[in-house]
């Protein structure tokens, strides 16, 4: 299955679509994502699109991206955007918990530094590969399970 959590009111086509209300008819999945666990089944997920979603959630960077973890099929990829901490898309928005740095996502990324030196130590996950970026005011990632 292809997920596509938050998908608002431009839904990407080919993908089973989430939101935390029923406000459009293209919405498949209804479910809070500050609420653990989410509504799908371990390794599910062939693919996770999480396009400005996670800077909403009041859950710390480490339990989302374990939840991802574990609805990802091996081999699984995440593709997330969320906005850089401090940029003007991360204060103007008043539903924004927080900003991120794209050092944030090393910790996660197996043979990183930081997950080397730190992430290894405190997360029993890690994905096997990732990609991050910049776009503007974004950070983009996209993570291989």
């Amino acid at each position: 299955m292809k997920l596509e959590l938050g998908c608002g009111t431009a839904p990407t086509p080919g993908h089973v679509h989430h939101d935390r209300s029923r406000h459009s008819p293209h919405v498949d999945v209804v479910h809070d994502l500050n609420e653990l666990p989410w509504p799908w089944e371990a390794e599910s997920c062939e693919e996770i699109l999480a396009l400005d979603v996670f800077e909403h959630l009041h859950l710390m960077p480490e339990q989302w991206l374990r939840e991802c973890y574990r609805i990802l099929a091996v081999g699984g990829i995440l593709r997330l955007r969320v906005p850089v901490f401090g940029s003007p898309w991360h204060v103007i928005d008043p539903t924004h918990v927080r900003g991120f740095h794209p050092l944030n996502f090393d910790y996660f990324i197996r043979g990183r530094q930081l997950w080397q030196k730190y992430g290894h130590y405190y997360f029993e996950f890690a994905f096997q590969a990732g990609e991050v970026g910049t776009e503007e005011y974004n950070i983009v990632c996209t993570l291989k399970k």
